[in-house]
């Protein structure tokens, strides 16, 4: 708590309003037991509370793939557990449809209670959450799961409607871990007029 608290407290001095987190690498295959969840929601209520009274800013976790939070199981029992004042969430649009979960489905169940959305695509097969979760030692510069906005399987129009329609504001991040088939500065090319002409979003 204090490691994430002073990182926290460094953050503000950039003007930054929020924390976001990752929940440490997964520890076996059948997923995060009982025991580890509710040990992992009592530390982000305590952060959270922290720097929410301490430093006046949001604290948000990170369902991401390879981490104790990854599933939609782990993921609703942290937030079930803990308080939506104290403890936000940011989504990973990208990790969240390779855990097998459907990114608007969450996005909907958890409305403002996101605090900020990676954007990433993934395989158009993948759509709405896939059914073969990648392990770790998936090679991403060869069998990449991750592609720029636009070639894939999430709906982000959809999405991107669903937050203008609650009046969402927050960060929105755009994200490509690997560009394995043609330049990074393509992928983000692609990715970019995607935005404009599409989502009509300003960059």
């Amino acid at each position: 708590v204090d490691n994430h608290f002073n990182m926290t407290r460094f953050s503000r001095r950039f003007g930054c309003d929020h924390q976001k987190t990752n929940t440490g690498p997964r520890k076996q295959p059948g997923g995060t037991p009982l025991a580890d969840l509710k040990e992992i929601a009592k530390t982000c209520e305590l952060l959270g509370q922290r720097i929410r009274e301490e430093l006046g800013m949001k604290f948000g976790v990170h369902a991401h793939l390879g981490s104790q939070i990854q599933n939609e199981q782990e993921t609703m029992f942290l937030m079930e557990n803990t308080k939506p004042e104290n403890v936000q969430f940011v989504l990973d649009t990208g990790h969240i449809t390779m855990a097998g979960m459907d990114p608007l489905a969450l996005a909907k169940k958890l409305g403002n209670r996101v605090i900020e959305y990676h954007f990433k695509d993934t395989k158009r097969e993948d759509r709405g959450g896939t059914k073969n979760v990648p392990k770790p030692d998936r090679d991403m510069m060869n069998d990449p799961y991750f592609y720029p906005m636009g070639e894939g399987g999430v709906d982000f129009p959809a999405i991107v409607a669903y937050l203008k329609s609650i009046n969402w504001r927050g960060h929105l991040n755009v994200e490509l871990d690997t560009s394995p088939w043609r330049p990074p500065k393509e992928s983000a090319r692609i990715t970019a007029n995607y935005i404009r002409n599409t989502l009509k979003l300003e960059l």
